[in-house]
């Protein structure tokens, strides 16, 4: 009788140490599938956290904006150029406007998507009112933004 539980111990025992082994494999199985889901979720995540304050819409294009000094003051297209690429926008052009009587700084829409308007317009406190659409193919731009002489307004923006 003693005999026969050895066995049932040594049976047991094997029976034991199977099982751990077995729980070994599917701890190491999960810890791994955890830890890709993890990476995974990092991934994911943290292209979220580096937000750049730069306006793009959602096909990530930079905004590329014309500055037109209209009050006659110099310098100030150079002025607010620094401001807008402190800003993210892509100044691709400056010089004077027509005339140099406009009372009002405004923006105009050159390429038909007023939201790059819009964009401009908010980041330097110009009222959304004082926006304007101008459509020119000719333009390889999207926005202009003239300056008035109501420009102390948005220079500490």
């Amino acid at each position: 009788m003693n005999n026969i539980d050895n066995k049932k111990v040594v049976n047991t025992s094997k029976k034991s140490n199977q099982q751990q082994k077995f729980l070994a494999v599917i701890n190491l199985l999960l810890t791994a599938v955890s830890v890709t889901l993890l990476i995974v979720i990092i991934i994911r995540i943290l292209p979220l956290f580096e937000r750049e304050d730069q306006f793009k819409d959602k096909t990530s294009h930079t905004i590329q904006v014309e500055v037109l000094n209209a009050c006659g003051t110099a310098g100030l297209a150079d002025k607010f150029t620094d401001l807008l690429r402190s800003k993210k926008f892509d100044v691709v052009k400056t010089g004077n406007f027509t005339s140099f009587d406009v009372d009002n700084s405004f923006v105009i829409d050159r390429a038909g998507k007023k939201e790059y308007a819009y964009a401009l317009a908010d980041s330097i406190g110009i009222s959304k009112s004082n926006v304007i659409q101008q459509f020119n193919k000719n333009y390889y731009l999207d926005v202009t933004f003239v300056i008035g002489k109501d420009f102390n307004n948005f220079l500490n923006q």
